[in-house]
């Protein structure tokens, strides 16, 4: 592959950060204000944000996903910022409203 060439996969990063950030602030304000705790909150999470990103980038982005390396390559873009995004904002709203 040529340097001026970028492979499709150098599409996502713009799309899969600011869109899981964005996600995980707002499924951790849903899951802080619920009195959802333990592994059964982090499960959802990552479910939750894998089966939605890569919804986004499929239908609204109109990205072929094996371009990109499939659905686990695009579940991993972005992933451990969002989720730290996620953690913070369930144990802060839940420990303001719940404590």
């Amino acid at each position: 592959m040529a340097n001026s060439q970028k492979s499709p996969k150098h599409k996502i990063p713009k799309i899969q950060f600011s869109f899981p950030q964005v996600l995980s602030l707002f499924v951790g304000l849903i899951f802080g204000f619920t009195p959802m705790t333990g592994i059964l909150g982090i499960i959802s999470y990552v479910i939750i944000s894998s089966v939605v990103a890569q919804h986004y980038v499929v239908k609204f982005q109109k990205v072929d996903e094996e371009e990109v390396g499939g659905f686990w390559e695009l579940s991993k873009e972005g992933f451990g910022a969002a989720f730290a995004t996620y953690m913070v904002t369930w144990i802060t709203v839940y420990t303001s409203t719940h404590a």
